[in-house]
């Protein structure tokens, strides 16, 4: 599979590098996202009037870019898990919405279909993201970029700093997401994108790390053929774990969370697993920098398959200082 460097950093995803190579190897994947989509909204700021429905004003953004966007038929709303899908038909494209899931989650899915459009290869695109696993390292750098877009369509970064400011909180995404329109986990990690200090947000998933996962899968089946549980059985147990995270500008690499890593179980993450509300404690990261921030941490609105059934996914913001 080709790879391409760039920035500092290496790509693989096809869609990625046809995006690098359009730039003539100059410019990183994630400033030519936003550059598009700016340059995208720039034009809608020159309508003399913009529907405040962020659907409505979705389906402008993209009749811009020259596609088109549709519901669902009722036998694609059936078998379609997504709540958005970029097609193309020919010369055509069209995004296909799902009318019946929650229309803060449509508003995102139709913004992050119209980043895959900032890519070259979207026509084709979809041929290379059926043949990436989803959680490989692959689909996740497309992903990632088209989330990125995604929020800057929907939560314009000046407008969003605008109607935070002061308030860079949990206790105000209610009110962010009915300003724009945003589902409540893509407003929490706008927080932290937007943010102009040092900020940090993401999705923690109550788990064993995948190598505990096989270990105890390979002694579930010895203990099943008849072996027997010795003194080096692995003990390890669940806890929340980093699954996605999103950062300001201002956090360099050594303040990330690694994949995988776990909070403490003093932390307040686990407070709001078990409990409902916004739940705040003053804690530094398991990123090994050290540095005590503001925690806030609420059980997530929408909890998707894989969540732990006792213990539900949980969305965190922490602010330095």
């Amino acid at each position: 599979m080709e790879t391409v460097r760039v920035g500092g950093r290496r790509y693989s995803d096809p869609d990625v590098i046809s995006l690098i190579k359009a730039t003539g190897f100059l410019v990183a994947p994630r400033s030519s996202v936003l550059r598009q989509a700016r340059n995208l909204l720039a034009k809608l700021s020159s309508f003399d009037e913009v529907p405040a429905d962020a659907i409505k004003r979705l389906t402008i953004l993209a009749s811009i870019m020259g596609i088109t966007v549709e519901p669902m038929d009722i036998e694609r709303q059936r078998k379609e898990k997504r709540d958005a899908i970029l097609i193309t038909t020919g010369s055509k494209r069209i995004i296909l919405y799902n009318p019946n899931r929650p229309t803060s989650r449509v508003a995102f899915s139709i913004a992050h279909e119209i980043s895959h459009a900032f890519f070259p290869n979207s026509f084709t695109g979809a041929r290379f993201r059926s043949i990436c696993q989803s959680n490989s390292k692959e689909a996740n750098e497309l992903e990632r970029l088209c989330d990125l877009g995604a929020s800057e369509l929907l939560m314009p970064i000046a407008d969003f700093q605008k109607a935070a400011a002061g308030g860079y909180s949990l206790r105000n995404v209610d009110s962010l997401c009915h300003t724009f329109g945003s589902s409540y986990e893509a407003t929490v990690f706008r927080l932290a994108t937007a943010h102009p200090g040092m900020a940090i947000s993401g999705l923690l998933r109550y788990r064993l790390t995948v190598g505990e996962q096989r270990r105890a899968a390979n002694t579930n089946q010895g203990l099943l053929f008849g072996g027997e549980a010795g003194e080096n059985d692995d003990t390890a147990h669940p806890k929340y774990r980093r699954q996605s995270i999103y950062v300001s500008d201002n956090c360099g690499d050594h303040q990330t969370i690694r994949w995988n890593k776990s909070f403490d179980e003093t932390s307040c993450v686990y407070d709001a697993g078990r409990n409902g509300g916004v739940h705040l404690g003053r804690e530094a990261l398991p990123n090994g920098n050290g540095t005590i921030g503001r925690l806030e941490a609420v059980k997530a609105p929408y909890q998707r398959e894989e969540a732990h059934p006792e213990f539900p996914d949980v969305l965190f913001f922490w602010t330095a200082g």
